[in-house]
């Protein structure tokens, strides 16, 4: 999928709307009141840091670890198993009276326009059924929960049928109305990012359709690198035209050194496992900046975008990745 990042546009509007936010890994402070989120103690790099630790490699195992110790979200992507892990981690996120980050990903068709992590995905019968699982063991978490990354994106830029929009629409809407009627759960419709989309007005009336007013808002640049500020602008702009007090996430994961702009030649997209890219400010859910409800880890830094630019398949670990994210200098 194209992520050609509006520079014109985006410049404007950051001039209007003066929302400048710094980049990079430092921390954004908390209030004493603010929720904390939850640190998932089964994170994979963990087991990693482990045996690299064993291997003598001491240094890469402590980067690791300290990945590890920052919030990030775990995907259910329809994977055998999932929806247990899912109750696993809400329930414990909820013992530990803290916020869980959940993302929701297995929508027919999934990814068609970036391919690396498509699948024909259930039926809509399976899809809705699963939904109803998910919220199930959701419960009543206090989760804030992502919907579909680009599943809404992928319509307005044509990566499917006419016949598959109508019913991606029916789904989306199903999952944000299921999953929007939990009692404390926050859930985000995904609206894509500012490179991909540069008029995010555009995204308002189906934003509406897919049902976004079921939940809290919408999430940004989920898996992608633009910059916090540009996000954030690009967020408040929608915001606006949306109305209904809906608020905005924004993955700040690996967006520290911004979108990848090297003319060099890569083997994938420049969205898809870029180099020299870096950790982003650190997940808080007090921003300080109106109408964005949190900066997440909504990608998780040792997971791959896909089998591109060196990287293993979508969705497998990557822990050398994740080392070079910390580092500010990813392969």
């Amino acid at each position: 999928m194209s992520h050609r990042l509006p520079w014109l546009l985006l410049c404007s509007l950051l001039l209007t709307l003066a929302t400048a936010t710094a980049c990079g890994s430092a921390s954004t402070p908390q209030s004493s009141n603010t929720p904390q989120l939850y640190v998932n103690p089964s994170n994979p790099l963990l087991a990693v840091a482990t045996s690299w630790n064993h291997d003598g490699r001491q240094a890469d195992a402590k980067v690791l670890r300290s990945v590890a110790a920052i919030p990030s979200a775990i995907w259910a992507a329809g994977q055998t198993g999932d929806i247990r892990s899912i109750k696993t981690y809400s329930a414990a996120a909820t013992r530990a009276h803290k916020v869980g980050l959940v993302v929701v990903y297995d929508l027919p068709y999934r990814d068609a326009c970036g391919k690396y992590s498509s699948n024909t995905g259930s039926t809509n019968r399976q899809y809705r059924v699963w939904i109803n699982e998910l919220a199930a063991a959701i419960g009543s978490s206090q989760d804030i929960v992502i919907v579909e990354p680009d599943g809404l994106p992928d319509i307005l830029l044509g990566c499917i049928t006419k016949s598959q929009q109508t019913t991606r629409y029916q789904l989306l809407n199903y999952a944000m109305r299921t999953l929007g009627a939990l009692p404390h759960a926050q859930v985000y419709l995904d609206a894509g990012n500012p490179g991909m989309l540069e008029n995010p007005t555009t995204l308002a009336g189906p934003l509406v359709r897919a049902g976004i007013y079921y939940g809290k808002g919408f999430s940004a640049n989920v898996s992608n690198f633009q910059q916090t500020d540009v996000s954030v602008a690009w967020s408040q702009w929608l915001e606006k035209v949306l109305g209904h007090d809906m608020k905005a996430v924004i993955d700040t994961s690996r967006n520290g050194h911004g979108p990848y702009v090297s003319t060099t030649s890569l083997s994938g997209p420049t969205w898809c496992n870029p180099p020299g890219r870096s950790l982003g400010i650190r997940p808080t859910l007090d921003t300080g900046k109106a109408g964005i409800a949190g900066f997440l880890w909504i990608k998780d830094p040792g997971v791959s975008d896909g089998a591109c630019n060196g990287g293993p398949p979508a969705g497998q670990l990557w822990p050398q990745y994740a080392v070079g994210l910390a580092q500010g200098n990813s392969p």
